[in-house]
C-alpha cells in the first residue's frame, strides 16, 4: 500500500471474456440437442418397464391370494373386449366359485356373485397393454386355488410405450400359473 491515498491491487481481475462465454453456451446447446432425444427414449423405455412390472405385481398378487384363500381370484380388464389392459383393472375373489374354470367358454367372464374386491387399479398412462393368445386373456385372467391359470395355452401381454414401437416389453402367462417377464431384448410393438 502506498502512502498518499492511492491503493494498488495486488490481484489481477479474472473471469471469462464474452467470446469465451459464447463458445461455452454454444457447446452446451449442442450437447443438450443431442442428449434430450436420447433422454426421451430412456423415459419411454422406463415407462414400459414400470408398467410391465406393475402388471406383473398385480398378477402375482392375484395368484398368491388365490392360493392363500383357496378360492378363484380374477383379474378383470374393465376397459372392454379389445384386449387392451392399460385402463382400469379390478382384482376380486369371485363369489360364484366353480370347481374348474378351465371349462368356462372363452367369451364368458367369471359369473357374478357376491364378489369380494381386493384391488382396483386406475390404469397406466403413456403405454398400451395388449393381450395376445388365449381369448379369455383379452377380458380377464382367473387363478384357481392351486395357483394355475384358467387358460388353455400360453398367452402374452405386450406393453408398448406410446410413440416408441421398438421399446416394448412383454409378460408371458402360462397355464401352470407361471408369469414371466423375459429379460431379452425389447419387444417390437406392431401398430
Amino acid at each position: 500500500m502506498q502512502k498518499g491515498g492511492s491503493m494498488s491491487h495486488p490481484y489481477k481481475a479474472s473471469g471469462f471474456s464474452l467470446i469465451e462465454l459464447l463458445i461455452i453456451m454454444t457447446l452446451l446447446a449442442i450437447v443438450a440437442g443431442v442428449a434430450i432425444p436420447n433422454f426421451q427414449r430412456l423415459v419411454q423405455a422406463n415407462r414400459a418397464q414400470g408398467a410391465t412390472e406393475e402388471l406383473l405385481a398385480q398378477l402375482q398378487f392375484a395368484r398368491s391370494e388365490a392360493v392363500v384363500r383357496n378360492r378363484i381370484v380374477t383379474v378383470e380388464n374393465l376397459s372392454g373386449t379389445d384386449g387392451r389392459w392399460d385402463q382400469q383393472i379390478r382384482i376380486y375373489v369371485s363369489g360364484n366359485q366353480t370347481a374348474n374354470r378351465a371349462f368356462v367358454p372363452p367369451s364368458s367372464p367369471p359369473a357374478p356373485g357376491d364378489d369380494e374386491e381386493l384391488r382396483f387399479h386406475e390404469g397406466m398412462n403413456n403405454v398400451t397393454l395388449t393381450a395376445i393368445g388365449d381369448a379369455r386373456v383379452e377380458e380377464w385372467i382367473s387363478f384357481r386355488p392351486n395357483g394355475t391359470l384358467a387358460i388353455t395355452g400360453a398367452s402374452s401381454i405386450i406393453v408398448c410405450p406410446d410413440n416408441q414401437p421398438d421399446r416394448g416389453r412383454s409378460l408371458t402367462l402360462e397355464p401352470s400359473g407361471r408369469i414371466a417377464m423375459p429379460a431379452t431384448a425389447p419387444t417390437v410393438c406392431t401398430p
